[in-house]
């Protein structure tokens, strides 16, 4: 593919000194400057090849005396240039931002591939809506398209309350990854992300619970019967977005191949929007997934 040179995503060009120039301020990179530098960089803003910009110089900045490819190849040593052939690729249309990110940190590009064609759907109730909602707009920022799949990758589930572990039954019989995401009170509980058969499940959240409260599975039937009676939870409008910021943080690492946190594990927020808590879920002996994950 084409190199089309773009300096650093987000730093402003700027003149440092009398023999130096400075690209960005975070804390930035000092480069030496020469004859024809600066109008050179100006120029390297992702839309021209290396041949494109070595014939416009060679034309219209005759006091930059060297070759171009070769210059190009030192700033790109030196983190000032990057490829912008690789942020806007026919396959990663619509994650210009994401791969300029993933680029500038060094990350693995090829993660981002899945993103357009990866599924997710949404089962909310009343209550949880608003946190789904803002977690579909950062998911859709973030290159995801299709948020109400008919057959998705992962399945969110998300309610006020403990939900009806009828709910449960579709995506642990159909092999269907699913993330839970409970809002408990005056905070938000996110996890497990179950895969049937491969990680630990609410099926053995629950009984590992009766273990050691045996009023637990008196409790599992009554779970989702009450939402219409319930009072209102106790979040406000900022933890609701960090809930769902954090949901959509494990999405995406489900979505790009990277291990997410509420795999084995749930992670609380709240109750205020920077408190986080997070504890670990093993498989149950006694739990039907954990003979799938033994066979």
């Amino acid at each position: 593919m084409t190199f089309r040179p773009a300096l650093r995503p987000g730093a402003p060009l700027l003149r440092r000194d009398r023999v130096s120039l400075q690209v960005g301020t975070s804390p930035g990179v000092v480069i030496a400057d020469r004859p024809g530098l600066m109008a050179l960089l100006r120029l390297a803003d992702g839309t021209r090849d290396v041949a494109r910009l070595q014939t416009y110089a060679k034309a219209n900045i005759p006091e930059l005396a060297c070759d171009v490819p070769a210059l190009i190849r030192e700033l790109c040593a030196l983190g000032v240039v990057f490829d912008a052939s690789r942020w806007s690729a026919p396959h990663r249309r619509g994650l210009d931002a994401e791969a300029r990110h993933t680029d500038l940190s060094g990350g693995e590009l090829g993660r981002l591939t899945r993103r357009p064609q990866f599924r997710v759907a949404f089962h909310a109730d009343a209550a949880s809506e608003p946190i789904a909602a803002a977690a579909r707009t950062v998911l859709a920022d973030a290159g995801i398209r299709d948020l109400g799949s008919n057959d998705p990758d992962l399945l969110i589930i998300a309610s006020s309350g403990e939900p009806a572990r009828t709910v449960f039954e579709r995506p642990t019989f159909a092999a269907l990854d699913h993330l839970v995401v409970m809002i408990d009170e005056d905070r938000v509980r996110i996890g497990p992300l179950v895969r049937p058969g491969r990680t630990p499940c609410m099926s053995c959240y629950d009984r590992h619970r009766a273990d050691w409260d045996h009023a637990w599975s008196a409790l599992l039937p009554q779970f989702g019967r009450h939402t219409g009676i319930l009072t209102p939870a106790a979040l406000d409008a900022v933890t609701v977005h960090a809930a769902a910021l954090e949901v959509a943080i494990e999405v995406l690492a489900h979505c790009d191949g990277r291990p997410p946190r509420t795999i084995g594990q749930f992670l609380a927020v709240g109750p205020g929007h920077d408190e986080r808590n997070v504890w670990p879920l093993t498989f149950h002996h006694g739990c039907a997934c954990d003979l799938l994950s033994a066979a």
